[in-house]
This record gives C-alpha cells, structure tokens and sequence, in this order.
C-alpha cells in the first residue's frame, strides 16, 4: 500500500512539472500583449481616425457650397393718436400721429429663405489646412511609434525583474537538495557518535531559513509576475513560468534617431498652424444666390414679394492691430524653443549612452571576478563536503562558507540582472 502511494504521489508530482514548464511565456508574448492593449496606443489610433475626419471636414469648409435657411420677422410697435382715437398698432401701416419710431427711417419686415453660398478662389486655403492635418496625423503616427518602444523597455524591465526571482527561486532549491542531503549525513554521523547533536541541529535551522528565502522568493516573483500581467492588460493570475531571454546590446550607429522625428513634427505642426493663421489675411470671395419672401406689408399681397438676388462677396483684413506680426513671433520664439530641447536631448543622449557602455563595462569586470569567486567556493564545498562525511569538519564552518557562497550568488544574479537592465536601458535610447 505505501508502495502504491509513493508512486502515485511520485507520478503527480511529475505531472505537475510537466504542466508548470509546459506553461511557458516569453518576453515576445508580453509585448505583443502590451501594445494591443495600451490605452496610449489605442488613443492615437483613434486621434488618426479624428485626423481624417478633419481632413474631410476642411475640404467641405474651403470647397464645398453651403445652403441656409434664414428668416427674420421684425415689428416696430406705436401708440397711434389718428382719428382721436389713441390705440397701440403691432404693425402700423399709415400712421401719421403717433408716439414711436419714425416709420419713414424703421419698419416692419418679413424675410424668409434660402441662401446658396460657393467660395471661389479658396483652393490654395484648403491646401494649407490639409498640411495642418496631415501633419496632426504624422504626429499620432509617430506617438504610437515611440509609445510602442517605450512599452517594449517597460515590458522587458519587469521581465527581467521576474526572471531574477526565478533565478533565486531555483538557487534556493539547489542549496535545499545540499542541506537535506548533509543532513542525512549528519544525522547518521551523529547517531553513529561521531558527530554533535549540536551539528545536526544547527544544519536544520539553517535548512528552515532557506525554506523561507525560497517562499519569499516565490511571493517576489508571483507579484512581479502579476505586475507584469497588469501592465500588458492581461486578466490571468496564474502562476506562470517565464523563458529565458538573451538581451544583446545593439552597437550600430544611430545617425537619425528616431526621438528626433517628434520635435521635427513639433516644428511643422508650428509652421503649419501659422499658415493657417495667415489663411484669414488672404482675399475671400464667395459667390452668392438668395431667394424667398422680403416684405414689410402683412397682407393679401405678400405673397407678390416673392424673388432672389444674386451676388459675389468679397472681403480682404488690411489692418488688425499688427495681430498677425504678433502671432509671427510667437511661432518663432515656439520654434526656437523645440530647437534648444532637440539639441538638449542630442547632448544628453550622447552622454547618456556613454555612461551606460561605461557602466556595462564594470559590470563584466566585475561579473567576471564574481565567478572566479564562486568558483573557488564550489571547490571548498566540495572539499568540505568530504570532511563532513568522514566526520573530520564541524557543520559551523560548513554552514559559514555556504552562506558566504550563497550571499556570492546573489551578488551575481543582481549582477546580471542589471546588466540586462542596462543593456535594455542602452537599446532603448539607442533608437
């Protein structure tokens, strides 16, 4: 029956591993995820759609004819005294004695129509309105360029912060499978005398500490997992294992960095936008056609005043009070100022990429130190795991150096987990 158990929990316990590594995430996954499901990025999307409509909205406004409806139905109100009798008229007709405006200069009117509107000469407007919003649409373009790689380094931060847990996770399993066994070892060698009690105590309490590191491990990375989850926008809880990633740091030269793209559309949009504050200082001309009902007699005979007029407007601003002289140097002053911020990041781009290979450079020095270190101590394990057997070494100087060796580690994976972060860090302005 015990034998039938074992196997049974030997062969769940497999299944369960097959399951976790079978459950496998890459960074590619979580960035593909991201970017579908970034609120930025679906914003601009929708800025492009609102771009369009503008651009078809501006066409109508520069091109297109427009009909109205209008109407307008005034009354000029008197007292009237004719006759001797005093009485008050709405919509006096031949008063002579009365107490209001003077009919001869003001009256009642009725106007009722339709007026038809073409603008003429207007295609050079529309041209530069159209610039205006193509540009706004490069823009939303290129936002959702530069928030797609800034997702991308965002992604892969918190990647990488998972996968350093999982290393320690794995670390702490491999220092468990060392202490059970020395503490069967010890275990036997005390019961065989010739080893302290003291020993195969202490070998335990230092087995439960690793126990807790190792849960504290698996806390860290089911946070940082979850973390991960939330910010590529997926609705799962689930522990996941993650794969592995081989970040390179891109060394081509960047002639044309891709951040420049967005202060050189700042500077069009400005250009733009001025241009279209210059539209109003053009000649406007606009081809007329009204029709319908104009009379200041409320009749039998109103109907008889029924007609149309035809005509051209034309309209040309000479002078504003130097508005447009004004709003000439506020564009060039916005203009200076997205100039200086492009040099500023030029500069501090540059430096910042050189602290950053500087940076890289230290960590594999020291990287390389820390492994020769590790190295060592995997020999005096060794060396020491012999003594043990034979009962010649006491566990505390085991216990010391273990613990040596394993604050060694973990120097190492912080180590390389900042190099990843900083090659990531490298790649992302080196774009």
């Amino acid at each position: 029956m015990k034998k039938i158990i074992f196997l049974s929990t030997l062969l769940l316990s497999v299944l369960c591993l097959y399951a976790q590594s079978g459950s496998q995430n890459s960074l590619e996954y979580y960035i593909e995820h991201a970017i579908k499901s970034s609120p930025l990025i679906n914003d601009y999307k929708n800025q492009q759609t609102v771009s369009a409509y503008e651009a078809q909205r501006l066409k109508a406004f520069y091109t297109q004819s427009k009909v109205e409806a209008n109407g307008n139905l005034l009354f000029v109100p008197i007292i009237s005294k004719d006759n001797g009798k005093t009485q008050f008229q709405l919509n006096p007709q031949n008063a002579t004695d009365y107490y209001g405006y003077n009919q001869g200069v003001s009256s009642g009117s009725l106007q009722a129509g339709l007026t038809w509107t073409q603008p003429l000469f207007a295609g050079s407007s529309y041209k530069i309105a159209q610039q205006q919003a193509q540009v706004t649409q490069d823009i939303s373009r290129n936002n959702i360029h530069l928030q797609t790689h800034e997702l991308q380094r965002l992604v892969t931060d918190q990647y990488i912060l998972c996968l350093l847990d999982k290393q320690r996770i794995a670390f702490a399993d491999s220092l468990l499978t060392i202490l059970n066994e020395q503490e069967n070892v010890v275990r036997k060698l005390a019961q065989s005398a010739l080893m302290k009690q003291s020993d195969y105590n202490l070998i335990t309490i230092e087995k439960t500490g690793y126990e807790e590191s190792k849960r504290s491990y698996e806390q860290d990375y089911q946070t940082h997992l979850l973390d991960l989850n939330i910010l590529c926008g997926i609705k799962d809880t689930a522990v996941i294992n993650l794969a592995d990633i081989d970040l390179k740091i891109k060394n081509e030269i960047i002639t044309n960095s891709s951040f420049l793209e967005s202060y050189k559309l700042d500077s069009l949009n400005l250009m733009a936008r001025q241009a279209v504050s210059e539209i109003q200082y053009k000649p406007r001309v606009n081809l007329f056609v009204d029709g319908g009902l104009r009379t200041n007699q409320y009749n039998s005979t109103t109907f008889k005043n029924m007609g149309m007029s035809a005509g051209v407007t034309f309209a040309w601003t000479i002078f504003d009070g130097k508005q447009r002289h004004i709003t000439r140097n506020q564009t060039k002053a916005e203009l200076n100022t997205v100039a200086i911020n492009r040099d500023n990041f030029i500069l501090q781009n540059d430096l910042r990429k050189s602290q950053y290979l500087s940076e890289l450079k230290g960590y594999d020095e020291r990287i390389g130190i820390l492994q020769k270190q590790l190295s060592s101590y995997y020999q005096v394990l060794g060396d020491y795991n012999k003594e043990i057997q034979k009962g010649q070494l006491s566990v505390i100087n085991y216990i010391t150096v273990l613990k040596n060796r394993s604050q060694a580690v973990e120097n190492y994976y912080l180590l390389q987990a900042n190099r990843l972060l900083l090659i990531n860090a490298y790649n992302y302005y080196n774009w």
